[in-house]
């Protein structure tokens, strides 16, 4: 259904595949809800649709409506008329609640529901039920006719953009897959940020709790989930920080949430921020003095403190930057300090029980968003920690290349050539990864022409937390000095994974940590 209704509508349409909610009956009673599709667009309105497949059935007697496979098995299901008219109304009145809702917005709002498998009716089915509500088998070429014809009645207003990105916001945040239709991804294999079930649950659980540590292997989504978190505390106007280590991953985490009150500072820009706006005029000598040059502008600037605090890749952390952090909170019992940390006790050791000292509550995240099966096996050679299911497609294979380590370099380069030559490749969708400095120093200079092109080539510490289409791993001797360094490496690719290098450090990467390179 979704395929068909990207088919045939145009980008001006905005279409959002079943969006669930949470209530309250009138006695208190917790109860779900769900909407199949609702298609929005900014001058014909709201449409909630419905979707039940196979033959179609309804026992006035009974009240019951059955479905029939093609197996002829009958099934029972709701009455997809009422949900879809439930769906309207509820999404309704919770967009009208929002306060980015136009003030006395009055737009059109309908309801309908398909029957993909099923003929037409051959006239209205009750009062209820009028013909225009379905649309059947023979509708399927026509489904924007059918849509406009749902929407064409009345004298309202039009939704309105503004209107429309009200509904964005309530439908589309990250956990959702939001996607234009008539939008043709030129690349397939192209991220799509979206978050499980479990991490849209994780998100509504965490909304009230003032410590929480959120662990999960490479791959997890902790950032995707970071950026929600502080978006969502943000939108409830609390004065909110998102903070990581390094400057890269900050530059990186402030680019997607540019145009937000969410104030994005890696921990040494946030401690130097703090003292400059505080004032303080000793200023920071050491990595050491940050903690203290935090707690000092705090007191000094109360306004500077944050009524919510994020942490990406907490597990860089060190113990008493926690304690900093603390001191920097408007209320000390209320304020909120989340941490995302990755759980990879063989890389960052027992780091949960570390957090739990700061009263963090523990929360896992167990499904790999990023790589494809493939790279994601590699990985878990030097994963050891909470058990992460792969989500991801299977993908192409892991290529392992061997040289001497005088052909690294020349190898890496070739592959690039390759790559963005003959397999259609964007360099702006690749990054080599390097321990080596001298190496990315002779790769920077013999790849500037792709450089300028978007090319990324990073010191392996430095591109934490980010990640890329294609990472070309060069496996020097470097790299099998640290554990750390290996996993972070072969997990930074979301669909193709090179490694080229010596054949001692490029079988040990392809082995895991068991053998000794």
């Amino acid at each position: 259904m979704f395929d068909a209704l990207q088919a045939q509508l145009d980008e001006s349409w905005h279409v959002f595949y079943s969006r669930p909610w949470t209530g309250l009956t009138a006695s208190g009673a917790e109860r779900d809800g769900e909407c199949d599709f609702a298609v929005l667009h900014p001058k014909h309105g709201l449409l909630t649709i419905e979707v039940k497949g196979g033959g179609i059935s309804f026992d006035p007697e009974e009240n019951k409506w059955t479905s029939r496979d093609r197996y002829k098995v009958r099934h029972k299901i709701k009455n997809p008329a009422d949900q879809a008219l439930k769906a309207k109304y509820e999404l309704v009145k919770r967009v009208e609640a929002r306060n980015d809702w136009p003030v006395n917005r009055s737009f059109r709002y309908r309801h309908g529901v398909i029957l993909p498998d099923a003929q037409s009716p051959p006239g209205n089915l009750a009062p209820d039920l009028p013909k225009i509500l379905f649309a059947c088998r023979p509708d399927m070429g026509t489904l924007e006719k059918w849509i406009l014809s749902r929407l064409s009645s009345g004298n309202e207003g039009e939704l309105g953009k503004d209107g429309l990105v009200a509904f964005q916001r309530m439908l589309a945040a990250p956990f959702t897959l939001r996607m234009p239709l008539g939008h043709v991804l030129n690349d397939d294999e192209a991220r799509i940020e979206a978050l499980t079930p479990q991490q849209f649950h994780i998100l509504d659980s965490i909304a009230e709790l003032p410590r929480v540590a959120v662990g999960g292997g490479a791959g997890t989504g902790k950032t995707i989930v970071a950026i929600e978190d502080a978006l969502r505390l943000a939108a409830e106007g609390h004065r909110t920080l998102l903070t990581c280590l390094g400057e890269d991953l900050a530059t990186s985490l402030r680019q997607r949430l540019n145009g937000t009150s969410v104030i994005v500072e890696s921990f040494s820009g946030l401690c130097s921020m703090m003292a400059r706006v505080a004032g303080l005029s000793n200023g920071i000598h050491s990595e050491d003095d940050g903690p203290q040059i935090l707690l000092d502008s705090a007191i000094k600037e109360p306004a500077l403190r944050f009524d919510a605090i994020i942490v990406d890749e907490g597990q860089d952390f060190r113990p008493h930057w926690w304690i900093a952090l603390e001191g920097i909170l408007t209320n000390a019992k209320t304020s909120r300090l989340h941490a995302f940390y990755d759980a990879n006790q063989s890389v960052y050791g027992a780091l949960k029980g570390d957090l739990a000292s700061f009263e963090m509550l523990p929360i896992r995240l167990t499904r790999n968003l990023r790589n494809t099966k493939a790279i994601y096996r590699t990985v878990g050679g030097f994963y050891s920690g909470l058990p992460v299911t792969a989500d991801g497609p299977e993908g192409v294979s892991v290529k392992w290349e061997v040289c001497t380590a005088s052909e690294t370099v020349d190898a890496v380069v070739q592959n690039i050539h390759h790559l963005c030559k003959k397999e259609a490749v964007k360099a702006e969708d690749i990054v080599v990864l390097s321990a080596n400095v001298e190496m990315a120093a002779s790769l920077t200079g013999l790849l500037r022409k792709e450089c300028s092109q978007g090319l990324c080539i990073s010191d392996i510490r430095r591109f934490k937390g980010l990640e890329r289409q294609v990472a070309i791993v060069a496996a020097t001797g470097e790299i099998a000095a640290e554990i750390e360094l290996a996993y972070v490496a072969l997990s930074r690719a979301r669909a193709h994974l090179i490694v080229v290098g010596e054949e001692r450090i490029v079988g040990w990467l392809q082995a895991g940590p068991v053998t000794t390179p």
